[in-house]
């Protein structure tokens, strides 16, 4: 088995520790406390009535030329306004990992299969049974005693209470071995020819010892322990389906957490482009007397509120990805609804890091979780065919029995003790050997499961050939995708400098006192608005970068690793076990 199968999860063990103790009865609403209770901190904000009229600091509302400009509408809350705490993406990792509701969840299943596994090994445990019976029966005329071993002409009477009390158990061999006591009261009128009635009282114990053991089908070890073979490779399938959610989740998160970064530059980038275009706006507003009319100001001012909602939305998606981030931790003293802000403590990867696809592809051979759940599945798949191969077999066993045997010497008056005092003397001894034959004519249905489970088992190779190709698919498109981030974000970098170097000519050209016309502020501000949107598209090439590098690790099964979580399945035990 590779190393896949190796690591496992000592995480596993603190989310399902306590699984099965006994929790006071379910309550929905006690679940809802914490987050009504913290959603009180977060104020609801006044919000401003929707404008009728056009409401410009840039256009005066009156027809005096000297109107100063009205106050600058807002443009939502500041980012740190509320309460704000900074973090690491290994923190909020961390924090999911011991946190996270869909890691607990998927962390239940390996305990709910650890117990499959334990019903399949309790079939081995020793049973302990006892039955008690009580008979009254009428012999037919002609009938015999089979105590005294003789002829009851005219039949009789019997009243017969057995007990019987022993422990039985199965063996990893197949067989079945019986330790039974039983102690067996009678009470017996017999009827002779001429209408005589004799009356018989007596015990009868008996110390039985009987063992049956299939001889050619279900027998041996191997075949027997199938069940208990079949239910840990389930049990190891679901381990790793646990470290799937957990791989899953802290992918989700360096997404979530890359894609903040990005918005808190995309916010930057909002709040200097307005900045600019105020600027802009005030510049021809102060010219209004000279070069400059109507029109220019209402470009300037259309651009202002235009910039002024982007900023608003951007604002808002931090947010958004915040409360993402507090939902993934599910961490309590940071719960989703409350007002506190997180924000990104890293920086993300600037630099180039090189990878070998001959590298990639045997590390991901070495490490995806689903090749080793595909060769538990074969393991299992050849339990099942070697079964089903001893199926065939026809049905054989071997049955051997030994009692020592003891009744009370007094048949008219016998007491318990007499019968046991017999017993111990070990006089009669008593035992049986047998074999039980039974074959299906035809065997069709051993015939039909046998060859079942050789295709299941050629279909489970070919499955395993198939997850072969796909992941080394997977990981060839990853690696191709980081090599394509790289180069965009070359790109991109060089796009920001180009748009920069256009804004500055622009601006020399406006130094130079070049008339402000229509066509020359158009141009100002869009040009403006493209070195934003080339200042974004790099934002979001550093992102798509690291998040391509998170993607190859996911697609070469090493996520974990990367972030320095570590998976032990030693540590993994049911609660009071």
């Amino acid at each position: 088995m590779s190393k896949l199968l190796r690591g496992s999860s000592s995480l596993l063990a603190l989310i399902i520790a306590g699984c099965a103790k006994e929790r006071p009865p379910f309550d929905p609403r006690e679940f809802q406390l914490d987050e009504r209770g913290t959603a009180g901190e977060v104020l609801p904000r006044d919000k401003q009535p929707l404008p009728t009229t056009l409401q410009s600091p840039f256009l005066p509302a009156t027809t005096q030329e000297t109107a100063q400009p009205t106050p600058v509408p807002a443009t939502g809350p500041v980012i740190g306004i509320e309460p704000t705490v900074r973090v690491s993406l290994r923190e909020v990792v961390q924090r999911a990992v011991a946190n996270n509701l869909d890691v607990k969840v998927e962390g239940y299943q390996p305990a709910i299969e650890q117990t499959r596994v334990i019903e399949a090994e309790a079939r081995f445990d020793p049973a302990f049974f006892t039955t008690a019976q009580f008979e009254d029966r009428n012999d037919p005329p002609g009938g015999s005693n089979s105590i005294l071993g003789e002829s009851i002409a005219s039949g009789g009477e019997a009243e017969i209470f057995t007990l019987r009390s022993g422990v039985r158990q199965v063996l990893p061999s197949g067989g079945e071995i019986e330790l039974r006591y039983q102690v067996q009261h009678n009470d017996t009128v017999n009827v002779g020819a001429f209408g005589q009635a004799e009356e018989f009282s007596y015990w009868e114990n008996e110390l039985a010892l009987q063992i049956t053991q299939p001889l050619l089908r279900d027998f041996g070890v191997e075949t027997n322990r199938a069940r208990i073979e079949v239910a840990r490779n389930n049990q190891r399938i679901s381990l790793l389906d646990f470290r799937r959610q957990l791989e899953q989740t802290v992918g989700e998160i360096e997404e979530v957490y890359w894609t903040l970064v990005q918005a808190m530059r995309d916010v930057a980038i909002q709040e200097e482009l307005l900045n600019d275009t105020l600027a802009t706006a005030r510049l021809l507003f102060n010219r209004r007397f000279q070069d400059v009319t109507r029109v220019q100001i209402s470009q300037a001012n259309a651009s202002v509120e235009i910039r002024r909602a982007g900023l608003i939305r951007a604002r808002a998606r931090v947010r958004d990805l915040s409360d993402e981030l507090k939902r993934r931790m599910n961490d309590p003293e940071i719960p989703v609804t409350g007002s506190t802000l997180l924000l990104p403590a890293n920086d993300p990867l600037e630099q180039p890091v090189r990878f070998a696809l001959e590298d990639q592809i045997a590390t991901g051979l070495e490490n995806r979780l689903e090749l080793g759940q595909q060769q538990l599945r074969i393991d299992s798949t050849y339990i099942a065919a070697r079964v089903a191969r001893q199926n065939l077999l026809p049905q054989l066993n071997g049955t051997f029995a030994i009692g020592a045997n003891g009744t009370s010497d007094d048949l008219g008056n016998g007491d318990l003790g007499s019968a046991f005092e017999n017993q111990a003397e070990f006089n009669n001894i008593s035992y049986a050997v047998g074999l039980q034959f039974e074959i299906p004519i035809g065997n069709r249905a051993a015939r039909a499961g046998y060859r079942r489970s050789r295709l299941q088992q050629e279909q489970a190779i070919t499955q395993y050939a198939a997850l072969i190709d796909q992941i080394a698919f997977e990981i060839k498109q990853a690696l191709r995708e980081v090599e394509t981030t790289w180069e965009e974000m070359v790109a991109t970098r060089q796009a920001v400098f180009a748009a920069e170097d256009a804004l500055h000519a622009i601006r020399q050209r406006e130094e130079a006192n070049e008339p402000l016309t229509p066509e020359f502020v158009d141009r100002k501000l869009n040009q403006q608005e493209r070195l934003a949107e080339a200042r974004r598209a790099a934002a979001a090439a550093v992102t798509n970068y690291n998040n391509a590098i998170a993607r190859l690790e996911l697609r070469k099964g090493t996520l974990l690793r990367y972030n320095n979580i570590i998976m032990e399945e030693a540590g993994v035990q049911l609660a009071g076990k």
